[in-house]
């Protein structure tokens, strides 16, 4: 039982009171109950009174060692409590305060400590505040004031920095709890040092700066994925390789695989691991396909359990690009080393034989026996012509570069080639420029790269149609449409046109395309096929006015 001090005055008073009450009013009623005489009951009361005084005497020293006892044990037990309380708040790793009336009366060791002073008196002895900012002075002044005039009553805890003794500032986190003790109000004041805290606070702040820098800039398009597989993470290079916006993506899954392309899940990866640039295809908003590298990685939290993927893509159009045109350099390569090596070997016997043949031509009495002799000499001359066009393709002929109207060559090549046009049904309409449709260049090459054209016009409409051609000359450029209205070639063959020994007919044999783009390639010019299956083809050219031949 817990019996306060101020009480036990009040306890001996109304116990004595009551067992004088008790004892007086059953003795004198047992008393007169028994005996009516006065000199009798006189006697009997004198020695109930001594009875009395020494019955009271035993109650109230029984009364008062037990009421000390108690209180003997209960100050025992706020002794305790109070050196259990004080250990409790010395060892504290935080620095409790004791502010009254504006003033510490009491701080633990921790907060000597933190503010870097010996004793309490030492606190403010060379400043009248700790706090480094105004402001925060400021406001934990208004704290303080609001629970001093009971306006505030819950606690309150402000972050602000510290200035020890030694002059070095310190980051703090003080909560400020109202207390009431006699009908006064003190604040408890318990602060700690969050100085690690905020740098690894500012050092995270820093390294994710950093890291979203590095991803923002990256040339490489990074995405991050939930294991629901939808997109956490969307940076700007994917934006420019894919073509969507980070808004329109996040949180959605992702729209750049293209259909029929198989794409990588995400327990693929995760039972794979890292995947290094593994080449895959890739869509783009406007449905274009985009060569990329492919590299992923695991993303894990802090209990190391995978709850994400990163992806990253490395466009490689542009290297598809150059090592398919390396390659069509080596195969260009190739064939004109063997072009010039067929030619060499085939034009000293075709010379010989030639000669031979002329002899035999000159000689009358041989000649009206043979024929024949005329049209052998002419195959002879269409060999030769055959020669010159593969040598084409081991060298550029740039020696006969002259000038000469476009126009007129590709009359020629219409009237030559008119007869096979009426065999196929064939008409040829003519939108010839006006103007100036002057061109340098070696005329027979350029009239073998219109044959070839027109030739492959003609052959792609069996059942008859037109060809349109068209000249139109612009500033320093002169540009050539050959139009058909043939069956078309399908769009994963025009990327394979001009490669050597490639062709899309049954007895073609690739070289008559190839010798043309490098003719054109040799005359500065460029080359662009464009075409829709059972619609037709359209080849444009483009050639400068001025060229000069390359070497």
């Amino acid at each position: 039982m817990h019996i306060k001090t101020k009480s036990i005055p009040w306890i001996i008073i109304g116990s004595y009171f009551l067992f004088g009450s008790l004892w007086i009013l059953l003795s004198d009623m047992i008393l007169y109950r028994f005996s009516f005489d006065f000199i009798t009951n006189k006697q009997i009361g004198l020695y109930k009174g001594w009875f009395f005084i020494f019955l009271t005497s035993l109650f109230l020293y029984f009364l008062l060692k037990y009421l000390l006892q108690k209180n003997k044990e209960m100050e025992n037990q706020l002794l305790e409590s109070e050196e259990r309380y004080r250990r409790l708040v010395e060892s504290s790793p935080y620095a409790i305060c004791l502010l009254k009336d504006g003033e510490i009366t009491y701080t633990n060791h921790t907060g000597l400590r933190m503010a870097g002073v010996n004793s309490l008196s030492d606190l403010y002895l060379h400043r009248d505040s700790l706090v480094v900012n105004p402001e925060d002075q400021r406001k934990i002044k208004e704290i303080l004031h609001n629970i001093h005039t009971n306006q505030n009553k819950d606690s309150e805890t402000i972050e602000y920095q510290l200035l020890r003794s030694n002059n070095d500032i310190m980051d703090v986190e003080s909560t400020l709890i109202p207390i009431r003790f006699d009908q006064k109000v003190m604040t408890i004041i318990q602060t700690r040092d969050i100085t690690e805290r905020k740098q690894a606070v500012k050092e995270l702040w820093e390294a994710k700066q950093l890291i979203h820098a590095i991803i923002s800039a990256s040339p490489i398009a990074t995405l991050a994925l939930d294991m629901d597989a939808n997109i956490r993470l969307w940076n700007p290079a994917a934006e420019k390789i894919f073509g969507w916006k980070s808004e329109e993506v996040m949180g959605k899954k992702s729209p750049i695989v293209p259909q029929g392309e198989k794409d990588i899940t995400i327990p693929e990866i995760i039972s794979h691991g890292h995947i290094v640039n593994k080449e895959v295809q890739r869509l783009r908003k406007d449905g274009s396909i985009v060569h990329t590298a492919l590299s992923t990685a695991p993303i894990v939290d802090e209990n190391g359990k995978i709850d994400g993927i990163m992806a990253a893509f490395l466009d490689i159009t542009d290297k598809k690009k150059t090592e398919e045109a390396l390659l069509k350099t080596e195969k260009l390569s190739a064939v004109g080393q063997l072009a010039a090596s067929v030619a060499h070997e085939i034009r000293n016997p075709l010379t010989s034989v030639k000669g031979f043949i002329q002899l035999l031509n000159d000689d009358q009495s041989i000649a009206e026996k043979t024929p024949f002799l005329p049209i052998m000499l002419s195959e002879i001359d269409r060999m030769d012509a055959i020669i010159k066009d593969l040598l084409v393709l081991a060298k550029p002929q740039a020696s006969h570069f002259t000038f000469f109207s476009l126009n007129k060559l590709i009359s020629y090549v219409l009237q030559l080639l008119s007869t096979q046009a009426n065999l196929y049904n064939i008409t040829f309409i003519k939108h010839f420029t006006e103007k100036d449709d002057t061109l340098y260049g070696e005329e027979n090459q350029l009239k073998q790269v219109f044959i070839n054209l027109i030739k492959n016009a003609i052959e792609s409409m069996p059942e008859g149609g037109s060809v349109s051609l068209r000249t139109f000359a612009t500033g320093d450029l002169i540009e050539v449409t050959i139009t058909d209205e043939g069956v078309g070639i399908p769009d994963h063959k025009l990327k394979t046109l001009g490669e050597p020994f490639y062709t899309t007919k049954e007895e073609g044999t690739g070289l008559g395309l190839l010798s043309s783009f490098k003719i054109i390639e040799n005359h500065n010019g460029r080359i662009a096929f464009n075409s829709e299956v059972g619609i037709g083809t359209t080849v444009t050219l483009h050639f400068p006015k001025n060229n000069s031949p390359s070497t």
